[in-house]
């Protein structure tokens, strides 16, 4: 079986399986209604080292260290705890997050390190094997790294296999609104304003710029590596921008855009604190 690299980025989710994830996407995190065939629980051990692979060389003992004990046995640990869905925001808050948590068999979680300056994300599902699964995402994350030009001063971090996480739960953090700021023609709008993951008019992947209720713009883009990326105002017009990711923050892309607004003056758009 081929495995699947989700998370450049997933664009069909099976949320019929699961709808009731996500109606959880906007509300209160609280206690989740039973669904079958939905993981409820994850396995954590406080106090492990971190999974964290530095070049290609050493994926492979990256991947020894992670699966050198079972799921029976890490769950037999006196330390080991059962982390509730419900405490774990990015499994149904974020569609990456949903996309993992439904996918069957082996699958991984592969992040860059530190996040805050390495905007690398990559989800394995369908593997063979827990093995292949986290081999794939440690080669993808390298291979993403590589193409920002950040190899040198970014790592590739094991996050969770399956339902083990090798992180802290709070890793595993949604943040559904981030601050956006925007600089019109070099001056920095006072208001503060917001973004959510969402979809442009034609259904793709896009950041939401709201005040309030109203939309401001929606900034989509092909790929988490894209380097180009489209402002689409909520009168149809559509404006390019280059784009400039920049780390994660709980569970979100922080980025930025340079762009012009719609009568031609510059417009820098900063997402994420």
């Amino acid at each position: 079986m081929q495995p699947t690299v989700a998370n450049r980025q997933p664009r069909t989710l099976l949320f019929l399986a699961f709808l009731a994830l996500t109606s959880c996407a906007t509300a209160p995190v609280g206690p989740l209604p039973d669904a079958d065939g939905v993981t409820r629980e994850f396995l954590y051990t406080p106090f492990q080292s971190d999974l964290i692979s530095t070049t290609t060389d050493d994926i492979s003992r990256v991947v020894q260290d992670a699966t050198s004990r079972s799921y029976a046995e890490i769950a037999e640990h006196r330390r080991t705890q059962e982390i509730r869905l419900d405490q774990l925001a990015y499994f149904f808050r974020s569609a990456d997050g949903r996309a993992y948590l439904l996918a069957e068999g082996p699958k991984a979680i592969v992040r860059g390190a530190p996040q805050a300056q390495c905007p690398v994300e990559v989800s394995v599902v369908g593997g063979d094997n827990a093995q292949a699964s986290i081999t794939q995402a440690l080669q993808s994350c390298h291979e993403d790294l590589s193409a920002l030009g950040l190899q040198d001063s970014c790592d590739c971090r094991l996050l969770a296999q399956g339902t083990i996480l090798h992180a802290a739960p709070a890793t595993f953090e949604y943040a559904v609104d981030l601050p956006v700021r925007l600089f019109r023609d070099g001056r920095l709008d006072p208001i503060t304003y917001f973004s959510r993951a969402g979809t442009d008019g034609s259904g793709t992947r896009a950041i939401l710029v709201e005040l309030g209720d109203t939309q401001l713009m929606a900034v989509s883009y092909s790929d988490p590596g894209a380097r180009h990326a489209v402002v689409t105002y909520p009168d149809g017009t559509q404006i390019p921008a280059e784009r400039a990711p920049v780390g994660y923050d709980r569970g979100r892309l922080r980025e930025s855009f340079t762009t012009t607004q719609q009568n031609g003056t510059p417009l820098r758009i900063i997402v994420g604190p």
